[in-house]
């Protein structure tokens, strides 16, 4: 997709250095909990997202990125349309304008995702990191290959971060490649699932 312009670009070196076969599974007591996760205390449990609904969100999120486009990503007009975004009702208003569709194709695909920030790539406020990145643990259902495959195509990183892994990306829009690659790995094993 072609933008009118383009968001910010973060002086980071994409590096993918996490087995993901390896990643710790969240347990259901942390997973699942009201209270926080330390690290994260406005976390919300982000698990059980289906495909269908990873692609509502996808959808909405290109909506949105399409019109901060407009805005040139960085500017009051930008930040104003992120507080109209905001007020509107999606589930996507829990997370960060460009990082949303990615947490909801990583819930479709068995992933947990912990935390997410778009790095203050978009709009005017400040934010806890300067990098876009996706805080992750391992799902017991996680497609594994589905989200390296995407990883590679949308030349996004991922590094170990404690006992979780950390997706980034030097440019915001690489996140929503991301879900859409992720989306279209996971229909292609859905879609083998029923012939078999």
């Amino acid at each position: 997709m072609q933008y009118k312009s383009n968001p910010p670009i973060v002086d980071v070196a994409i590096r993918r250095t996490v087995d993901l076969s390896r990643l710790s599974v969240l347990d259901e007591e942390r997973a699942g909990s009201e209270d926080g996760i330390a690290l994260n205390l406005s976390y919300g449990d982000a698990r059980g997202w289906s495909l269908d609904d990873a692609r509502l969100m996808v959808d909405q999120e290109r909506e949105l990125l399409e019109e901060l486009s407009e805005a040139q990503w960085t500017t009051e007009e930008a930040s104003a349309i992120v507080d109209d975004y905001i007020s509107g009702g999606s589930e996507l208003l829990c997370y960060d304008p460009g990082v949303g569709g990615a947490v909801f194709a990583l819930s479709a695909a068995g992933a947990t995702p912990i935390s997410s920030c778009n790095g203050g790539t978009i709009g005017s406020e400040c934010h806890s990191s300067d990098t876009p990145n996706i805080l992750m643990a391992a799902g017991p259902t996680m497609r594994v290959a589905a989200i390296e495959k995407a990883l590679e195509l949308a030349n996004v990183g991922i590094i170990p971060n404690g006992e979780f892994a950390e997706i980034f990306a030097d440019d915001i829009l690489k996140f929503h490649t991301f879900a859409q690659r992720l989306m279209d790995e996971l229909k292609v094993l859905l879609d083998t699932d029923d012939k078999l």
